[in-house]
């Protein structure tokens, strides 16, 4: 077998484990399933939406990673959990082929998200100063694009092991400042935290994107933030696990809009909180001393309207 049949094979092999573990998952048992036509392409996604709703509340829009699907995002994350909680409403959406076209081409992924917020506001009292969205890796990625493009709708964004394609960074002109929460992995072995080429296993898998440091920029000069960040070490909350978690904070900002980084060092390409779906080999380690979920809830929950 030739090298690049040889890569080829184990690649291929190593995106059945990942789409197994991200996306064979089911969500709560009062998840949703649904669909909407988009451009005249049937889209589904999953939703939660809790028994109890006030009258204004917000809506969160969470993508999956590359190889990933709705139902695993809400396993992942856990986000119907807190949903039930704190009474938001939160749509999982199915990318076409598994992934999103994060503005390098592709389905029309920002279609859909107009889509379902116009949707979901039509038949819920959604509070359209509290539209938030959050990803994973690819779903990250995505983001950030909506971020860009779509900021008179959006009214935060949360990211976890994704960067802005650096291809991308140029055209990225929000209308408004944009409050972000970004939470980077220092050896993610999928996802480089210094920027560069996404791989697997080595391979590479995508093109550029740019470091965490870099992409965090984007946001803190989209919002006009002033003076030295704050930084604190946060302390542990679990066993060692091998991580540990910084917090990098950017108050100073136009129309009051947070920047914030945490740094899970020695961490991989893992929603920390959530499980370890696939081998360390393969994705490093999953974090424990941090509640991803929870941190980015919070987040968006105390932003000022």
């Amino acid at each position: 077998m030739t090298p690049a049949r040889i890569r080829k094979t184990t690649l291929a092999a190593i995106a059945a484990v990942l789409a197994f573990a991200l996306g064979a998952c089911a969500g709560k048992a009062n998840d949703t399933p649904g669909s909407i036509v988009v451009g005249g392409v049937t889209r589904t996604y999953v939703a939660h939406v809790p028994a109890k709703l006030g009258s204004s509340v917000p809506l969160v829009l969470s993508f999956h990673g590359h190889f990933g699907t709705g139902a695993g995002q809400a396993r992942l994350t856990n986000f119907s959990a807190l949903s039930d909680r704190y009474g938001f409403v939160v749509v999982y959406p199915d990318g076409i082929n598994r992934s999103w076209n994060d503005g390098r081409g592709g389905a029309n992924d920002i279609g859909l998200v107009k889509a379902l917020i116009a949707d979901f506001s039509r038949r819920y009292p959604i509070d359209p100063k509290r539209i938030y969205v959050n990803g994973f890796s690819n779903g990250a990625m995505f983001s950030n694009y909506v971020g860009c493009t779509l900021a008179n709708q959006i009214a935060a964004i949360a990211t976890v092991e994704g960067y802005m394609p650096a291809e991308d960074a140029a055209g990225c002109h929000p209308v408004r400042p944009i409050p972000l929460l970004e939470i980077a992995a220092t050896t993610d072995p999928v996802m480089p935290f210094t920027g560069g080429q996404i791989k697997l296993l080595g391979f590479n898998r995508g093109s550029p994107v740019l470091s965490a440091k870099q992409t965090l920029s984007i946001w803190t000069k989209n919002a006009k933030c002033k003076g030295p960040p704050q930084f604190a070490a946060l302390a542990p909350i679990a066993p060692n696990d091998g991580t540990n978690i910084t917090r990098t904070t950017y108050t100073s900002c136009a129309s009051d809009a947070s920047v914030v980084l945490y740094t899970v060092i020695g961490g991989g390409h893992a929603w920390p909180g959530g499980p370890q779906y696939a081998p360390k080999l393969i994705i490093g380690r999953a974090s424990t001393q941090l509640e991803a979920s929870k941190t980015i809830v919070a987040f968006f929950l105390a932003l000022k309207r």
